[in-house]
């Protein structure tokens, strides 16, 4: 990328040495992510504002990264050169309390250091790794599963985890059924007893969201949530993987009192809610962004276990990122593209 919201250029560039600690991967396959197309965008919806990417020029997407590994820098007697991993890459500083406490993806030291939001990512036939713990082994796993439970299945892994252990018969809403939220729907079996409800304005995710477990999947109205309800009950929890106002407006109303309103999407906007509810209800309002690094090796082992369905998953050579991008913001894809150098 050369400027923000420009055709992506191919590029030849020299990938860098690893050091000490560090890594060298050969990508085999890189995830396209809604975030890709706000990174490419060159900015986030505040609402009463437009917030700013800050990152340097030219810049390589791709933030979902699998791959082999090709050089290793000195230190790393438990890896080995050629063996499939995936790359965990919100990393932060490795050494502040945030990242010692295991909260890599929300360490604030700069520079910044998120592969493909902050440092060149994995749309290109290499990837530098400036921590080699971040690489995860994969084995055997399908081809393109570990690149997107890095950030699809590593968010909606971490979504999960925040609801707790709610009582089992007590409904959960999952709102927007693109790449996150049907890997959410993929993996929420292992990881709660509870009925999930499905919600898009999209009828073909509707019925994928069925096929991977889903007990009901309606449109995201008033009238449908109220037939549901009668049948199953208010929603102990939703978990937005839009973040939009109408979804913010339809999840909340849809929580009995005492639910968690999980915020995972970045479509962006405003939305207004009575202060009183709040205590009223009481409901909580969580944001969750991606997750931890102990969380992706616990995702991948689940993987490899067997514990979820892959998602459905496309793939395209990396030469057609562009038209990837174009069919993603249109919201043509079901499920993820992969992009394969």
């Amino acid at each position: 990328m050369t400027a923000f919201g420009a055709p992506l250029t191919p590029m030849d560039l020299t990938p860098q040495k690893p050091g000490a600690g560090e890594a060298l991967v050969k990508v085999t396959r890189a995830g396209l992510c809604h975030s890709d197309l706000h990174i490419h965008d060159g900015y986030f919806d505040f609402g009463d504002a437009r917030q700013p990417v800050a990152i340097d020029m030219p810049a390589i997407l791709g933030h979902e990264i699998e791959g082999e590994i090709a050089e290793l820098g000195e230190g790393q007697s438990d890896l080995a050169v050629g063996t499939r991993v995936a790359v965990y890459p919100w990393l932060g500083c490795n050494a502040c309390d945030t990242c010692r406490a295991g909260d890599q993806h929300l360490c604030i030291a700069l520079p910044r250091r998120a592969l493909g939001v902050a440092k060149w990512g994995g749309m290109a036939e290499y990837v530098h790794v400036p921590f080699a713990n971040a690489l995860i082994p994969i084995g055997d796993l399908a081809p393109g599963l570990g690149a997107i439970a890095m950030c699809s299945g590593l968010t909606a892994y971490s979504a999960l985890k925040k609801i707790g252990a709610p009582p089992s018969n007590q409904p959960v809403l999952l709102l927007g059924m693109g790449g996150v939220g049907l890997m959410a729907m993929a993996l929420a079996k292992s990881v709660l007893p509870n009925p999930i409800i499905a919600a898009d304005i999209d009828a073909e995710k509707r019925a994928a969201a069925l096929r991977y477990g889903a007990i009901e999947a309606i449109e995201p109205t008033p009238e449908a949530w109220k037939e549901v309800s009668a049948r199953h009950g208010a929603a102990v929890a939703a978990i937005d993987f839009v973040g939009a106002p109408a979804t913010f407006g339809f999840g909340t109303a849809a929580l009995r009192r005492g639910g968690k309103y999980i915020i995972v999407g970045l479509f962006g906007g405003k939305a207004s809610l009575p202060l009183a509810t709040l205590p009223l209800r009481p409901i909580s309002l969580i944001g969750s962004y991606v997750g931890r690094l102990d969380e992706a090796r616990e995702l991948i082992a689940l993987l490899r276990a067997g514990a979820a369905p892959a998602p459905p998953m496309s793939e395209r050579p990396l030469d057609q990122a562009n038209s990837a991008i174009d069919d993603l913001r249109a919201g043509k894809v079901l499920g993820r593209v992969l992009l394969k150098p």
